[in-house]
C-alpha cells in the first residue's frame, strides 16, 4: 500500500477521505470514483441527511485528454481569433478610413463565408502584404476544418489537429510537443493528484475539487460481496490523516476565494504589462 492510503476493517464506518467506486457486478468494470469530503464531525454526528457530499476522481490520463485539453483548447481558439480581427480589422480600418469596430465572432464568420482572396480582394490589401494576410488566414481556416473534423473526437485530438493547423504543422511533432508541455506545467488549483488509488489498477488520479456529487449513505458497501448491483459504492480505502486534510483544505481554499471584476483584472494586467515604462532614477 502506498503511503497515501490504507484499508480500514470493513467494520469502521465511513469518514471524510474513504475513496469509493460503483461498478458492474458482472464485469467489475468501475464506472464511478469518488471520495468522501463531508466532515467526519457531521459524518459522526449523523448531520448530513441520507447524502455524503463527494468529490469526482478520474484517472490522471483522462483527466489529461478531457479537462486539461478542453481548457487549452478554448484558450488557443480564442487567442487565434483574437489575432485572426487584428490580421482583418488592420486592413478593414484602411479600407473605411476609420476604426474599425469588427469583433472576433464577425471576423470568424467571414472566414467561415469567404475564402482568404476574397477577403484580401474586399480589403484591397495590396502585395506583397496580401501574401502574408491570405497564408495566415488559410492557417486559420485549416484549422477550423481540422476542429470541425475532429469534433467527434476526444479534446486532447482537437486541440493537437486545431494546433498543428494553425501553425502549419505535422501533427504528429505537435501532439510530442503537447506532452512535453503537460509535464513542464503544474496543475490548476482545483484538481488535488494522486499517485495511485488503493485497489485499483487506474495508474495517477485526481480530484476534481469543482465536481462535488452525492451518494446516498444506504448505498454504501464495506465488503465486495455486498456490492451486488452498480448502485452501490465499495469502500477500497482512505487516505491517511495527512492527505486528507490536504485535499479539504485545497477543497475549502477553492471555494472560499472571492471573485474579482474581469475589469479588475485587465487592469492589472495592463499595469504588470506597463511596467517597461518605469523610469530610472
Amino acid at each position: 500500500m502506498s503511503v497515501e492510503w490504507f484499508v480500514p476493517d470493513p467494520a469502521i464506518p465511513i469518514r471524510q477521505g474513504d475513496l469509493l467506486i460503483s461498478r458492474d457486478p458482472h464485469i467489475g468494470r468501475v464506472e464511478e470514483i469518488c471520495m468522501v469530503i463531508t466532515a467526519d464531525c457531521d459524518i459522526s454526528k449523523g448531520k448530513f441527511g441520507r447524502q455524503l457530499a463527494c468529490l469526482r476522481v478520474i484517472s490522471f490520463h483522462d483527466y489529461l485528454r478531457t479537462a486539461w485539453a478542453e481548457r487549452k483548447l478554448r484558450k488557443l481558439e480564442k487567442d487565434e481569433a483574437e489575432k485572426l480581427r487584428g490580421q482583418i480589422a488592420k486592413w478593414h480600418s484602411k479600407s473605411i478610413g476609420t476604426e474599425s469596430g469588427l469583433t472576433a465572432e464577425a471576423a470568424l464568420a467571414w472566414l467561415r463565408r469567404d475564402d482568404p482572396e476574397k477577403i484580401c480582394t474586399d480589403l484591397a490589401v495590396p502585395e506583397p502584404d496580401g501574401k502574408k494576410v491570405r497564408h495566415a488566414l488559410s492557417l486559420f481556416r485549416a484549422a477550423l476544418s481540422a476542429l470541425d473534423e475532429n469534433a467527434t473526437i476526444g479534446k486532447l485530438h482537437q486541440y493537437a489537429a486545431f494546433r498543428a493547423a494553425s501553425l502549419g504543422r505535422d501533427v504528429q511533432t505537435i501532439r510530442q510537443e503537447i506532452l512535453q508541455q503537460a509535464q513542464k506545467e503544474s496543475l490548476p488549483e482545483d484538481v488535488f493528484l494522486l499517485p495511485s488509488l488503493p485497489q485499483l489498477e487506474t495508474g495517477p488520479a485526481v480530484v476534481l475539487l469543482r465536481e462535488v456529487v452525492s451518494v446516498r449513505h444506504d448505498t454504501i458497501c464495506y465488503r465486495s460481496s455486498d456490492a451486488s448491483t452498480n448502485e452501490m459504492f465499495l469502500r477500497v480505502g482512505r487516505l491517511e490523516s495527512t492527505f486528507k486534510y490536504a485535499v479539504s483544505q485545497a477543497f475549502g481554499a477553492l471555494y472560499s476565494k472571492i471573485g474579482l471584476p474581469e475589469e479588475y483584472e485587465r487592469r492589472c494586467k495592463d499595469v504588470v504589462e506597463d511596467i517597461n515604462q518605469l523610469e530610472w532614477e
